[in-house]
């Protein structure tokens, strides 16, 4: 069984960052879905204001006054839902991440198509509410598209 290593071709320095990425970002969504189901009934409005203010950011400044807000209103179903979807996400992550790391071209291809399905939602929210942040985000996202079509198509020969 072939695994990537940080070494072993021109290319697979990257893969193996890619690979990295996805599961530690899986592994956090799990933490994160994990987390909000079982504390579902919790007010997140409270929660959000007391890490502001433990990280020291003003609760009642603009955006952070807005995202407590909303955390306030949540809904224990709502919560679930997110948990539920966090967790789900969290599994297509780690699959995309341990299925890259041994160099699966299954793996590939589903991170190529998984990644390619969010651009347009990426894009909708570039234009939208423009920022550096997301522009950086849809490019990080092309190029790891472009990247793995390129690999698949190199192996295939």
């Amino acid at each position: 069984m072939a695994s990537v290593t940080a070494s072993s071709e021109p290319g697979g320095r990257l893969l193996w960052l890619i690979a990295l990425e996805r599961t530690l970002r899986g592994v956090l969504l799990l933490a994160a879905g994990v987390y909000l189901l079982a504390k579902a009934g919790a007010n997140f409005g409270s929660i959000a204001n007391h890490i502001a203010r433990r990280l020291e950011l003003d609760p009642e400044h603009g955006w952070i006054r807005h995202l407590i807000d909303r955390l306030g209103r949540l809904k224990k179903h709502q919560v679930k839902v997110i948990g539920v979807l966090a967790i789900g996400y969290a599994a297509l992550e780690m699959t995309e991440g341990v299925g890259l790391f041994y160099r699966r071209r299954w793996a590939e291809w589903l991170t190529v198509v998984a990644t390619s399905l969010l651009i347009p939602l990426e894009l909708y929210e570039l234009v939208r509410r423009p920022s550096w942040l997301k522009a950086g985000g849809v490019v990080v996202n092309v190029l790891i598209v472009v990247y793995l079509v390129r690999v698949v198509r190199r192996r295939r020969g």
